[in-house]
C-alpha cells in the first residue's frame, strides 16, 4: 500500500474546508455524513467547524451500493433515512469518496424530494473517474486517480482498513 494523504495533510485540509463551509453557511446547516464510509471524515469536519467558530446540526443517511465488492453494483439502497425533518434546511452531504457518483446523486435527489433549501456535497476524495451520474463535489479535500483503490479514513476493503488514520491506495 502507498500512502496518498497523511494524517497531518488530512487534518490541515479538513480545517481549511471547515473555514470555507462556515463562510458559505454563516447561519448553520445540517451536516449529513453518508454511512458507512463518511463517518470518519464527517466527525473530523464537524469538530473542525466547531473549533473554527461554527456549528452544525448532525444527521446521517446510510446507503449501500458496493456490498463487499471493489466496484459499485450500480444499485443504491437506502438503509437508513434521515432521522429529523430536513425540509427548508441547508444540508451538506459528507462522504468518503466520489467515484461513480451513484450514491451522492441518490442522496441529493432524496433531499430534493424532501424539499430542502439547498443541498451540497463534500467528499474526502474526489476520484477522477468516469461518473455513472452527473454530479460534481462542491467541496473536496483531495483528488485521486481513477485506478487507485482507496482505503483508510473511512474507506474500506471489504470492511477492513476503515480505521487507518491516513488515506492509502492498494
Amino acid at each position: 500500500m502507498r500512502i496518498l494523504f497523511s494524517e497531518d495533510q488530512i487534518a490541515a485540509r479538513v480545517d481549511d474546508l471547515a473555514k470555507q463551509i462556515i463562510a458559505d453557511y454563516p447561519l448553520g446547516l445540517i451536516l449529513a455524513p453518508v454511512l458507512t464510509g463518511g463517518f470518519v471524515f464527517g466527525s473530523d469536519l464537524a469538530r473542525a467547524i466547531c473549533r473554527n467558530g461554527g456549528d452544525a446540526h448532525i444527521d446521517f443517511v446510510q446507503l449501500a451500493s458496493y456490498g463487499n465488492e471493489k466496484t459499485s453494483t450500480g444499485i443504491v439502497k437506502l438503509l437508513k433515512d434521515f432521522s429529523h425533518p430536513v425540509a427548508g434546511k441547508h444540508v451538506l452531504l459528507v462522504d468518503d469518496v466520489l467515484d461513480s457518483g451513484r450514491s451522492l446523486y441518490f442522496a441529493t435527489e432524496l433531499l430534493r424530494e424532501k424539499q430542502v433549501a439547498s443541498v451540497k456535497t463534500c467528499v474526502a476524495v474526489d476520484k477522477k473517474t468516469g461518473r455513472a451520474e452527473e454530479i460534481v463535489a462542491d467541496y473536496a479535500a483531495f483528488e485521486a486517480g481513477p485506478d487507485d483503490f482507496l482505503v483508510g479514513y473511512g474507506m474500506d476493503d471489504s470492511g477492513a482498513k476503515r480505521g487507518l488514520p491516513y488515506i492509502g491506495a492498494v
